[in-house]
């Protein structure tokens, strides 16, 4: 069964600051960030339920006029792994990032994170750009991009006469 995946308000800070702690030990996110990027108008959250543990959630940033979204941050509690929260995740990103237009889906990953490197890949997601030192650590990121297919115009057959 597919996960239910819904956008996050502002009273969801608390549980996607729980599941950011679970997720990360450095490069987290500071509790005020997600509240401002909650109550703001340009990251949307969606939040992934879960059968067991708190679940996950993605950060989807937008900005006024361009084409590209950009993913910020992917996290799933470690109780809820193995359940096809990130990959639901993933695929209510592309829709949501498709029905605003966007022709592009950037997002960064470190280097060492093999897991997360073959879920993108198996999405289309290709090498943009290498950042040297990125990370809080002197961790290479690796900048990934998908190209979206946005829905075409209608086709109108020709018929023979």
């Amino acid at each position: 069964m597919k996960p239910s995946i819904r956008l996050a308000d502002p009273d969801d800070l608390d549980r996607i600051d729980r599941i950011e702690a679970a997720s990360f030990d450095a490069d987290r996110f500071p509790r005020r960030n997600l509240a401002r990027m909650l109550a703001g108008r340009r990251t949307r959250f969606l939040l992934a339920e879960a059968s067991t543990g708190q679940g996950g959630y993605l950060a989807l940033s937008f900005r006024t006029g361009s084409r590209v979204a950009r993913i910020y941050s992917v996290a799933v509690d470690p109780a809820s792994r193995r359940q096809g929260l990130a990959e639901a995740l993933l695929e209510a990103a592309v829709e949501l990032a498709t029905a605003r237009n966007c022709h592009v889906l950037r997002l960064e990953v470190r280097a060492s994170n093999g897991a997360a490197r073959k879920l993108y890949d198996r999405y289309g997601f290709r090498l943009h750009d290498t950042r040297i030192a990125y990370y809080e650590d002197g961790e290479t990121g690796l900048v990934l991009e998908a190209l979206l297919e946005l829905p075409s115009c209608p086709v109108i057959a020709e018929h023979d006469p």
